[in-house]
């Protein structure tokens, strides 16, 4: 048996890859933090001073939109996974009545004002009423010629919302959703925020890495 004094010890080329490797851990642990923590404070509202706390309403519980749309190959599903950008999910019901049509030009107009950024951000129209909505969708194409569209049934939709714990109705009052980088929908929003999306929006991209 190998005495205590016999053991070999570590050589000398090993203390400088130990020493690399913890130096590489502590940048990155340094380079994370402070994105983790504003990214926290932006959605929570904690440690962000009053006149500067989001817009729109947070969702008890931040529900994914790969359970909305369930299958791994789904076109949204992979978008998420292949691009890390903000999306909003704007369902369209039997009937897109003017409160419909007014978050459809919102959300196009904050769109467009977001500028150079405004390629970290998506729109997606969520049909819920099948033909007819895909239809009305389709004819969306020449006013909102970035708007990209998918459908779910409309107890699909309210499933997988009923998740968040969230008090949306869409037969009371139309709405969208705030949906972040990693594909979890974290915000909702209605006709009375207006382009206080904007200054959202704003903020999410200023506190969240880009990937693009």
């Amino acid at each position: 048996m190998m005495s205590e004094a016999t053991k070999p010890s570590p050589s000398v080329e090993d203390k400088p890859v130990q020493k690399n490797r913890w130096t590489l851990i502590a940048i990155m642990v340094i380079s994370i933090l402070p994105i983790s923590a504003a990214y926290f404070m932006f959605f929570t509202g904690i440690g962000v001073p009053q006149h500067t706390v989001n817009n729109g309403v947070l969702l008890t519980s931040a529900v994914n939109v790969k359970d909305l749309f369930e299958a791994d190959d789904h076109q949204i599903v992979r978008a998420v996974h292949d691009e890390k950008k903000w999306r909003l999910l704007i369902p369209v019901t039997e009937q897109c009545d003017k409160a419909c049509e007014d978050i459809l030009y919102t959300t196009r107009q904050v769109h467009i004002r977001l500028g150079e950024k405004s390629e970290r951000l998506e729109r997606i129209a969520v049909n819920l009423a099948g033909l007819p909505g895909q239809q009305f969708i389709d004819g969306l194409v020449k006013d909102h010629p970035l708007l990209k569209s998918a459908s779910v049934t409309r107890a699909q939709w309210d499933r997988w919302l009923s998740q968040a714990s969230a008090t949306l109705d869409l037969n009371q009052q139309p709405y969208y959703l705030l949906v972040d980088q990693e594909g979890f929908a974290m915000m909702s929003y209605t006709t009375q925020h207006g382009n206080l999306l904007l200054e959202d929006l704003k903020r999410a991209l200023k506190y969240s890495i880009d990937y693009q």
